[in-house]
């Protein structure tokens, strides 16, 4: 809840107190950690163990730990807020699961969840894009900062500090909310299907008043493999059909309704005029190759881009280049090396994702991996889960969520896979 609300009390409440309420958050999660180790050990399920995971999480954390004392950016506090930015919400590989195995009644929390977590912010944002650019409500953390907009809009952050939290949250929902309708359809759960498929259009209509277009256009690049994964079976084409009546309604809805098409239009003009859109994929893909040789093998350490660190240490690292996507940082800071380690423990992820996903035999399966695979897809190559931390945080929740999931679904395996190699037994005893 820090997470999701901190920025509204930075921004209105106690302004005064921007920079503790930044790191309460932080707080709270070594607080967690510190309850969580005085009862158990810090270890990963037995299943998880068997995998890659801790060589490539125990990797990057040797890296990130040695790249706080990297001597091409001298600055300790710097170089601390940068480690803490790559390694502290990586705890919710461990935390997670045992927060997901008290779930029993998911119907319920989910429930909860939209209702006082979503749908509040989303009805502050709607409220927020009406009102002028320059109006209290569309402020930003720092007082010096001029609030964005497009077509005399502002492009709303809701409870968050800034503009790229609020489209980290409406990213999250987006596939929070697929993963409900698509799990409802597939498995005949009426209460996901409605209130999955309530919360996705409310959210199509008010993401786009962030004005950001990977929050709008980065549904899509999950969206295929969803399809594919929720679509096979017989059920499949009623599925199928019924999701694309309903997209067509739903474009024709908003073509006729003012206040549906509102935010659409603003992103459309932002999308239309933006100096980059021609180069913008391309750039994404090369931008990491280029930095290669900028980072080299040893990189300039942790922090030495990142903005809050360069504010304590005076200033971020001079690189002779700009940066702005972030595995092209990761490796400008990291080297070679780190940015690998980096890369391949996100396509762990996603691949284990995946299988969760293919695996679902029920609706919380199927809901839970739709969701996780879709966020762990888009952060894997767009977006910014160490340079943002409300991404980030995000992003190690789910990614918190993928691991248990597929643990439990490989638990599952094994335990019927021992079961059947006894019956076989007991057979063969008989028979003999």
């Amino acid at each position: 809840m820090l997470i999701i609300w901190q920025g509204a009390f930075r921004k209105w409440f106690l302004p005064g107190l921007a920079t503790p309420l930044y790191v309460a958050k932080d707080i709270v999660l070594v607080g967690a950690l510190a309850l969580y180790g005085m009862r158990h050990r810090f270890q990963l399920r037995p299943s998880l163990r068997q995998t890659a995971l801790p060589v490539l999480w125990s990797g990057l954390a040797f890296i990130v730990v040695l790249q706080v004392f990297n001597f091409n950016f001298p600055s300790i506090p710097g170089s601390v807020i940068g480690a803490r930015s790559y390694l502290l919400y990586t705890a919710l590989l461990i935390l997670m699961p045992p927060i997901m195995d008290r779930i029993r009644r998911p119907e319920r929390v989910l429930t909860w969840v939209v209702v006082l977590g979503i749908v509040p912010i989303l009805l502050l944002g709607f409220y927020q894009y009406g009102q002028p650019v320059d109006a209290w409500i569309n402020q930003y953390v720092a007082d010096e900062a001029n609030v964005v907009g497009v077509l005399s809009r502002p492009r709303i952050t809701g409870t968050f500090s800034y503009i790229g939290g609020m489209g980290a949250f409406l990213s999250s929902v987006l596939f929070l909310a697929m993963g409900m309708f698509l799990a409802g359809l597939r498995y005949g759960h009426r209460w996901y299907t409605w209130m999955g498929g309530a919360l996705l259009a409310f959210t199509l209509i008010v993401a786009p008043m962030n004005g950001s277009r990977s929050v709008v256009l980065g549904m899509l690049v999950p969206l295929p493999f969803v399809l594919y994964a929720v679509l096979s079976g017989k059920q499949g084409v009623y599925i199928g059909v019924l999701v694309g009546l309903l997209a067509l309604s739903g474009s024709y809805v908003a073509e006729h309704s003012g206040w549906v098409s509102q935010g659409w239009e603003g992103i459309e003009h932002r999308m239309e005029t933006a100096s980059d859109q021609d180069t913008r994929v391309q750039s994404m893909l090369t931008d990491p190759f280029r930095k290669i040789p900028v980072g080299g093998l040893l990189g300039y350490g942790t922090g030495g881009t990142h903005n809050a660190a360069g504010a304590l240490a005076g200033g971020r690292v001079d690189v002779g280049v700009g940066y702005e996507g972030e595995v092209g940082r990761v490796i400008i800071e990291l080297g070679v090396i780190g940015g690998a380690l980096y890369i391949l423990l996100k396509v762990w992820l996603v691949w284990i994702a995946w299988q969760a996903l293919r695996r679902a035999n029920t609706a919380w399966e199927a809901l839970l991996g739709i969701t996780v695979f879709s966020q762990l897809l888009l952060s894997m190559g767009t977006g910014m889960i160490v340079f943002n931390h409300i991404a980030g945080a995000m992003y190690w929740l789910y990614a918190g969520i993928a691991v248990w999931l597929w643990s439990r679904q490989e638990e599952r395996q094994k335990a019927f896979r021992a079961m059947r190699q006894r019956v076989q037994s007991v057979s063969n005893a008989g028979r003999g």
